[in-house]
């Protein structure tokens, strides 16, 4: 696959070191000795109110960033929990409160050379720009899911050339337009290095997830700050946009137009130009922070000091310590990518079982139903653009138009392909979202949109009544003002604004998930008191008051707890913290059934003890469910992933590629690459 080569479109920002290099020395950011939080710990809550814990975070937190510098110096920050890296960058900009309050300065930005460039740029909200991954997709307009699908553009549709300029009212002055519009051959250039050329007169409504995304940063660009803070950028990218997206960014680090700090997973490939990490745990606290290098040998004696501890028996399982399991989770994650090897003498034991309880090489024979998606030559296009089908594909030996594609009860899929290929219009087949579903030869649940002679075509509340589906499109549009017991309880309604049927049987399923996910949704868990089991809480806090990583999971939950025929996971791990993913894969395969604890060759599914419960009231996947996943991490991949299909870039020609794995891709490399490194 070919690609873009990066331009420096911002050479011309590139400043030379010259008389002014004492000024251009000062740092941007200098934080001596400041412990953040996020209310002044001396405040109480009002009568009535809930009172949340008020952790320090990063406490005494001494870090300098310069302007310039030789070498070059490029900063990441590094840490298991989503919250965590997010709350970093935030005080990189300014937010939280600083004790003391004189800690944290930004002494390039009072220099009266960026007062002459621009007096915008003296303060960090002018001078840093800040894009996140849970920036909603409400920015990029639709009001419904099918929105993004349709034809029809709307007065309010604006196009990504709209969206880059930030202006997007109706009724705009003339003064403001020329304002606030960048330069045009600026504007081309950016969506040039960030691959957004085809896209740039089209609504955005209509971009994919990873597109998207670029926008996002394309948009950040054209502001020209000082400074670009990115959330997470890498997540729900392929691995070729993942590189070209990292080139591009290390060109505008390398001319500091903007500088830039990435915050990533431990799991996330570091790109090599990033020379600077700061690592900080769950817990709050900057363990380490410093060349990249230095960080890296000190997070592998720690892991290695814990693997010998283990092999030793030196360390007890039972009451781990959270640091113990958090340094060697992300130990795991970088020596697995080469970040560091270990010292380790002793071969590490082989895993037998993935997180959600499957075996390395499954040797079972599914037991596989009626279908429940048909297509039979499905192609997709808008105008003459096709973004699906546009392919001559291999059936029983015959070559056929379009995209043919069977999914029977019991199957589970994983549905791959870089970004723009189709894979979310894919979905959007299946739940009927997309306005094509009337017209195009597709069954669901072996019935077609429309009539046929003598067989009714199937309602859009009855497919709905029988799919599951979590994807950032629902995140995006879900009601944020809903409890956290109601948006579980949505799972019975027609819409989630709509009162939901719930029966016996319902409630005791809502109060299971909340009973076994309390430590991931309530803000106010603690460990101790769990055993009262008290679940008012859930009717307390509403899900926009939750962290990005608990509406994930509240949303995954809603998408399985029915035990649907079809399950739609599309992206619905990307943005949870690693041992909550965890366990969420281990519930969607066995549900209450087994938990995962921690043992000395690390974690293992273990069989539930029931006590006195005597019936499991939330199984896990069943026999007569069908799974569709979507993912572009392997470690987000669910373990019973048997069948795969990985669609083609549009505009190659080239039809789907077939696969089918022989275990769980979390334990083979091998499993991932079979769907990447194809010609």
């Amino acid at each position: 696959m070919q690609r873009t080569p990066p331009l420096f479109f911002v050479a011309s920002k590139c400043r030379a070191s010259t008389s002014s290099n004492k000024l251009y020395s000062k740092p941007i950011i200098k934080i001596s000795s400041g412990t953040f939080y996020r209310q002044h710990p001396a405040s109480k809550p009002a009568p009535g109110q809930d009172s949340l814990p008020q952790q320090p975070l990063f406490p005494n937190l001494t870090l300098s960033l310069p302007s310039i510098a030789t070498p070059n110096q490029h900063w990441a920050i590094l840490s298991p929990s989503s919250i965590i890296r997010t709350t970093f960058l935030q005080v990189l900009r300014g937010q939280l409160l600083c004790f003391p309050p004189t800690a944290r300065s930004y002494p390039y930005l009072l220099s009266d050379e960026i007062y002459a460039k621009n007096p915008r740029l003296r303060s960090p909200e002018g001078a840093f720009e800040y894009v996140g991954f849970d920036v909603e997709r409400q920015a990029f307009g639709g009001a419904y899911l099918s929105a993004r699908y349709e034809s029809h553009v709307e007065v309010t549709d604006f196009t990504l050339e709209q969206y880059l300029t930030g202006i997007t009212g109706l009724n705009v002055s003339e003064e403001e337009v020329k304002e606030r519009t960048p330069a045009h051959e600026k504007m081309l250039r950016v969506v040039k290095d960030l691959e957004l050329e085809p896209y740039f007169q089209k609504p955005v409504s209509t971009l994919s997830n990873g597109q998207s995304r670029r926008a996002r940063i394309g948009k950040a660009l054209l502001r020209e700050p000082e400074m670009l803070l990115l959330d997470a950028p890498f997540i729900g990218l392929d691995p070729f946009v993942t590189r070209h997206i990292s080139q591009v960014l290390h060109r505008l680090a390398e001319s500091n137009a903007p500088r830039i700090v990435l915050s990533l997973r431990p799991q996330d490939v570091i790109p090599d130009w990033v020379t600077h990490l700061v690592y900080a745990g769950e817990d709050g606290k900057v363990d380490t922070l410093g060349p990249k290098e230095e960080v890296f040998q000190y997070l592998q004696r720690e892991y290695e000091a814990i693997e010998k501890s283990q092999r030793s028996g030196t360390k007890k399982v039972e009451g781990i310590d959270p640091k113990f399991v958090e340094i060697r989770e992300v130990g795991r994650h970088l020596s697995e990518k080469g970040d560091f090897e270990t010292d380790l003498t002793e071969s590490t034991e082989v895993a037998v079982l993935s997180r959600d309880a499957y075996k390395r090489v499954d040797s079972s024979v599914p037991q596989m139903g009626e279908p429940v998606v048909e297509m039979e030559g499905v192609r997709i296009k808008y105008g003459s653009n096709a973004v699906i089908g546009d392919w001559q594909q291999d059936v029983d030996g015959t070559a056929k138009e379009g995209l043919w594609w069977t999914v029977r009860q019991g199957e589970r899929w994983g549905i791959f392909g870089a970004n723009g290929s189709g894979k979310t219009t894919l979905i959007s087949l299946v739940t009927s979202d997309h306005p094509q579903t009337y017209s195009a030869p597709v069954r669901l649940f072996q019935r077609s949109r429309l009539p046929t002679p003598g067989v009714p075509g199937i309602t859009i509340f009855d497919i709905q009544a029988r799919i599951g589906h979590a994807s950032p499109e629902v995140h995006a549009l879900f009601p944020k003002g809903l409890s956290v017991r109601r948006t579980l309880e949505t799972a019975w309604s027609d819409t989630p604004i709509t009162n939901p049927k719930l029966n016996d049987d319902a409630i005791k399923r809502v109060e299971a998930c909340l009973r076994w996910f309390e430590g991931e949704l309530n803000p106010l868990y603690v460990v101790s008191e769990a055993s009262t089991r008290n679940l008012d809480w859930a009717k307390r806090f509403m899900f926009g008051e939750l962290s990005f990583s608990a509406q994930r999971v509240l949303l995954f939950l809603r998408a399985t707890i029915r035990n649907p025929e079809i399950v739609i996971l599309d992206e619905a791990f990307s943005g949870m913290d690693d041992l909550v993913r965890d366990k969420c894969l281990l519930f969607l395969s066995k549900g209450e059934r087994m938990s995962l604890h921690y043992h000395e060759s690390g974690p293992r599914p273990v069989q539930r003890d029931l006590g006195s419960q005597s019936e499991i009231v939330v199984p896990g996947l069943q026999d007569h469910q069908a799974l569709l996943c979507i993912s572009h991490s392997r470690q987000e991949v669910p373990g019973c992933i048997r069948e795969w299909i990985c669609l083609p870039e549009p505009g190659t020609g080239r039809p789907p590629r077939f696969g089918r794995f022989d275990g769980p891709v979390e334990l083979s490399r091998k499993r991932w690459n079979e769907i990447w490194n194809a010609n």
